[in-house]
């Protein structure tokens, strides 16, 4: 390329320039700026929600156990009025016949 030529920035010195500010490599030996802080700080509520979760699950269970153990009053109505029609079943037909016409 011709030193004239100014379409091409040279970037690289805007990367080494910020080498003391960069993240540190997996020993976790830190980070640039209050970013320590700031995952510190996520850490801490990720552990509030874990126990957050772990309360929901165990109510969830007792929850779960509880419904088990319900009479479904759906059933249980539609057995009652079963029985009901069966004992009336002569009461019931009665007022078929009784309105008919001769």
């Amino acid at each position: 390329m011709s030193k004239g030529d100014n379409t091409i920035i040279d970037i690289t010195d805007r990367f080494t320039k910020r080498t003391d500010e960069t993240l540190k490599g997996g020993s976790g030996g830190g980070t640039f700026g209050p970013m320590e802080a700031r995952v510190s700080r996520i850490e801490d509520k990720m552990d509030r929600v874990e126990d957050r979760l772990t309360t929901i699950e165990v109510t969830l269970a007792r929850i779960d156990a509880k419904l088990d153990s319900k009479v479904d009053y759906k059933w249980l109505t539609i057995y009652v009025l079963g029985i009901a029609a069966v004992i009336m079943r002569s009461e019931i037909a009665s007022l078929f016949t009784s309105g008919a016409a001769p």
